[in-house]
């Protein structure tokens, strides 16, 4: 955010005292402390050529005693100039400023910090389905001989097989 004053009816009627030109970065705000030293006046605030960066195009204010006035500069700005230009006395007096707005600057750190690897739990998983398939294949296999009968005969048989494969696929 660059602020900085503008101040009115200082030096004389209607005259107006500003910087001539400021530097910001894209992405930035500009705000503009106007201060009026004089007797309430109408002026008006715009940005000439701005359309590249800016959505602000003017403002008609009344003065009384201080205002402040926010003016955004889009973050995708491209580097350039544009002014803002002041004008008081019904158009008899005006101030440009010329902002200059830079690319922002991108820090980069020096030193790099290194991602960890993720950890491989496979083996894990395949331990703890190889033991549930085990231990639901010997289950059902008890069960068989207190309820005999063709399916669970069949079912720990499958299941004990399909841990023996399992395990030997993934052995370590």
């Amino acid at each position: 955010m660059v602020e900085f004053e503008v101040i009115i009816n200082k030096s004389g009627i209607n005259s107006i005292e500003a910087p001539e030109e400021v530097d910001l970065e894209n992405g930035e705000n500009i705000v503009l402390n106007l201060v009026n030293n004089g007797t309430p006046l109408h002026l008006t605030v715009s940005a000439v050529n701005g359309r590249k960066f800016t959505p602000f195009l003017h403002e008609n204010l009344f003065l009384e005693n201080k205002v402040i006035l926010k003016i955004p500069v889009m973050s995708d700005a491209p580097k350039g100039t544009f002014r803002i230009e002041i004008i008081t006395g019904y158009g008899t007096v005006r101030y440009g400023i010329a902002i200059n707005v830079t690319d922002r600057a991108i820090e980069i750190p020096e030193e790099i910090e290194e991602i960890p690897e993720p950890e491989d739990h496979t083996a894990l998983y395949m331990k703890a389905g190889f033991t549930a398939l085990i231990g639901a294949g010997w289950v059902l296999y008890i069960f068989g001989l207190y309820a005999p009968g063709v399916v669970p005969g069949i079912i720990p048989i499958i299941l004990i097989t399909a841990a023996a494969y399992i395990g030997w696929q993934y052995r370590p």
